[in-house]
């Protein structure tokens, strides 16, 4: 998929397409080519070429930074996870005491959180899964910026850029402050009247952002329009397509999915399936399609942490999701067909299928652990 990105952000590993505007041209040297050098990037300014096209599927930015393996790499995030909540926090105490927020020093607090991501994004992602807070407001920001940080650096986005998106998404929702909890933490519908007043929260936000110095404005624009839509059904403004900023059409997504995946009081939380499944119902009206298309590919149908029920009548959990076949992820099998423990058995469903076997594997159901009372995270060390 083609993005645009500023020539001062361009990373090795990139694989550049052409100028944005096509003027000035790309030297015939560098078009449909990888970025191997930083003198790439310097001959791109000395032609004053400002932007270009990525091609974000062929980009392979990542891949100098060292992997680690989830059972080694969960046990970082889980305790950068507890940082950040208490970074939250912090941030919605300052705001509400109309004190000055320190937006380079919140980038410094997220980077643990980025460099996790980095080295495996499957560990962060299933935390907002696998951990369910009684504190919504801090948890969901922390989960919509962690999930907006994994699909934004799916699709080629610099270390700076990332940064800039979860701070966003960790501050997209100060505006609630000023909503009245009795509207805020209703447990019923709310009426027209009372949407009304829970709509203000972006502009209230911004109105706080704008009275601080140093605020990137492009910050202050997600924030502002991470509850727009694609065909103009969103507010505040009712913008619609491009007029929409990409880091808020990042968030938007990531946003709606982890509302749905949370238990709420008035709901349960949806499986993660069918959170995408209904998601993915809104492509094109609500969501910006090849955004919607990328998280599922990055994210899969079936996320790290599900609880999975295959087709031999075993249970399982999803340990890793292959993007480029997001119904077949490898899955750590824990039960039997009676639900008893067994020793542990990995299964790599995409492997099965390539087999073409009668007899291979396929989830056939995604199940919310409280229907077995189960604590899944046991299961994925």
């Amino acid at each position: 998929m083609l993005e645009k990105i500023q020539t001062e952000n361009i990373q090795k590993g990139m694989y550049i397409v052409c100028s944005a505007n096509n003027y000035p041209p790309l030297p015939s040297k560098i078009a449909n080519t990888y970025v191997t050098t930083k003198d790439v990037i310097l001959t791109l300014l000395r032609c004053d070429i400002k932007e270009v096209l990525i091609d974000s599927y062929k980009s392979s930015i990542r891949e100098s930074i060292q992997q680690t393996p989830y059972s080694d790499e969960i046990l970082f995030a889980r305790e950068t996870y507890a940082q950040i909540i208490k970074l939250v926090q912090n941030i919605f105490k300052t705001v509400e005491e109309r004190r000055d927020i320190d937006i380079d020093e919140y980038k410094k607090k997220v980077t643990p959180l980025l460099d996790s991501i980095e080295r495996n994004s499957n560990a962060a992602a299933s935390l907002t899964i696998l951990l369910q807070s009684d504190q919504y407001i801090f948890a969901h920001s922390l989960n919509t910026a962690i999930l907006s940080a994994v699909l934004g650096r799916f699709l080629g986005h610099s270390t700076e850029s990332l940064k800039d998106l979860i701070v966003s998404a960790l501050l997209m929702n100060i505006g609630e402050i000023w909503i009245p909890d009795n509207i805020l933490k209703k447990h019923g519908k709310l009426i027209q009247k009372e949407f009304s007043i829970i709509k203000q929260h972006p502009a209230l936000a911004c109105e706080y952002l704008n009275t601080q110095d140093n605020i990137p404005q492009n910050i202050i624009e997600t924030i502002y329009s991470h509850h727009e839509r694609e065909d103009c059904s969103g507010y505040p403004e009712g913008s619609a397509g491009n007029k929409i900023p990409k880091f808020a059409r990042i968030i938007s997504i990531c946003d709606s999915y982890d509302a749905m995946t949370s238990s709420r009081p008035y709901r349960e939380a949806m499986t993660p399936n069918m959170a995408i499944k209904h998601l993915y119902s809104m492509k094109d009206s609500s969501f910006h399609t090849p955004y919607l298309e990328s998280f599922i590919k990055c994210i899969g149908i079936y996320p790290t942490g599900c609880f999975v029920k295959l087709s031999d009548g075993r249970y399982g959990v999803v340990m890793k999701n292959t993007p480029s076949a997001p119904l077949l992820p490898e899955i750590k099998i824990v039960f039997d067909s009676r639900l008893r423990a067994i020793l542990p058995e990995y299964i790599n469903l995409l492997q099965e299928d390539a087999g073409n076997t009668d007899s291979s594997l396929e989830i056939i159901e995604c199940i919310h652990p409280k229907t077995f009372k189960l604590e899944l995270d046991r299961f994925l060390w």
